[in-house]
C-alpha cells in the first residue's frame, strides 16, 4: 500500500514515481502540497481503495506524509471490514 499511496502523492505533485519518501512532509515548502493538491490526492485515494474521506477527515496531521496516509487508509479499511 506505501508504494500505491507514494506513486498517488508524486502523481499529484507531478513528481517522478520514487522522488517522494515516506516521511518526507507533504505541505512543505519544498514538496509543493496545497488545499488543490490535498483534493486531487483525496479523489485518487477515494478511487483507488474504494473507500469515501469525510470532509471533517481532510487534516493535514492525516496528510502529513505518506506514512500517516498509508496509516490513515489502512483504518479506514479495518473499519470496514
Amino acid at each position: 500500500m506505501e508504494d500505491t499511496v507514494a506513486r498517488l502523492v508524486a502523481s499529484t505533485l507531478g513528481k517522478k514515481p520514487g522522488s517522494v519518501r515516506p516521511d518526507d512532509p507533504l505541505f512543505s515548502s519544498q514538496a509543493g502540497f496545497d488545499s488543490f493538491s490535498l483534493m486531487e490526492l483525496v479523489l485518487l485515494l477515494e478511487d483507488t481503495f474504494e473507500l469515501s474521506i469525510p470532509d471533517q477527515d481532510l487534516d493535514p496531521d492525516i496528510f502529513h506524509s505518506v506514512n500517516t496516509i498509508v496509516s490513515y487508509v489502512q483504518d479506514r479499511l479495518d473499519q470496514r471490514d
